[in-house]
């Protein structure tokens, strides 16, 4: 949905993405890259990034498609004076499906010291070209379409990445650990999964996990928990389930909880989506 319409400028937002086109600098404040936020950005002349210090980081060439790291409060400038730039950007702002997760969570290290990477994928380009063309629609995009985007879009970062020099954040909770814990979520993930018990496996206090865990997601368990049921009650809905199963089948408290959740989750109650599921699977004739 359009949220600003102007000559110069359209903004649109689905869940926690929202699409800015610019078409010509200078950039408002209010579209420069958020610190909290990682970034998308195509540029339709060439531009110059810098950070907050007014450090200048490198260029973007005109067309190709750049992701920008949060935390360093870039800035945009023309790369000659002469040659105004636009923009399409994405800001992506979480919480994120996997495999999106662990490709922004274990950036190369070449990502880290630069705060921005051009990415050098036609695969990548055209999913970004098809996917902001179906959010800028009139009629917005469905929910599907964009957790779609967003997994496609992590296992195409995680393709294009393996073979980089993978230098981690310094996190101190072991990649075996962490991938021992979650798959025990996963397993367990209509259980109370109680921080304890996931302490234990990680050999260290609840308190000292809960720190570790955080510096290694971004996230607590319990956020992560609640993120991981609701993209299994995507697919759960999807699949013909009723809204007050799929709380009982995931461990949510009761229906009333599940459906607060997904509404701040997806921006519509689960049996609405749930009827949407079913009139794409059996339109009315």
């Amino acid at each position: 949905m359009s949220e600003t319409e102007t000559k110069n400028l359209q903004t649109y937002t689905s869940g926690p993405l929202r699409l800015a086109v610019l078409k010509r600098d200078p950039v408002p404040a209010k579209l420069l890259p958020a610190r909290e936020a990682w970034t998308l950005l195509q540029p339709t002349h060439a531009v110059r990034v810098c950070t907050s210090e007014d450090r200048e980081e490198g260029v973007i060439r005109s067309g190709d498609l750049a992701l920008l790291l949060p935390g360093f409060g870039h800035t945009l400038k023309r790369h000659h004076a002469n040659a105004p730039f636009g923009f399409t950007a994405l800001f992506l702002e979480g919480p994120f499906p996997e495999p999106l997760l662990s490709s922004l969570q274990n950036p190369p290290r070449k990502w880290q010291e630069s705060s921005f990477a051009v990415l050098r994928s036609l695969s990548l380009k055209q999913l970004f070209s098809i996917f902001t063309q179906e959010l800028a629609n009139p009629d917005g995009v469905q929910l599907m379409t964009r957790e779609l985007f967003l997994i496609l879009l992590g296992a195409e970062l995680s393709r294009l990445t393996e073979k980089e020099d993978r230098g981690r954040f310094p996190y101190r909770l072991n990649r075996s650990t962490l991938q021992l814990v979650l798959d025990h979520m996963e397993v367990h993930i209509g259980a109370k999964n109680s921080v304890p018990e996931l302490a234990t496996m990680a050999r260290c206090t609840p308190d000292h996990f809960i720190r570790l865990f955080r510096e290694a997601t971004s996230t607590t368990p319990h956020q992560y928990l609640i993120e991981r049921r609701l993209q299994r009650a995507v697919t759960l809905l999807a699949n013909g389930e009723r809204p007050s199963d799929v709380a009982k089948i995931l461990g949510f408290y009761d229906a009333s909880a599940f459906t607060r959740a997904f509404k701040r989750r997806f921006g519509v109650p689960p049996s609405e989506y749930a009827q949407e599921a079913y009139d794409r699977q059996f339109p009315k004739k």
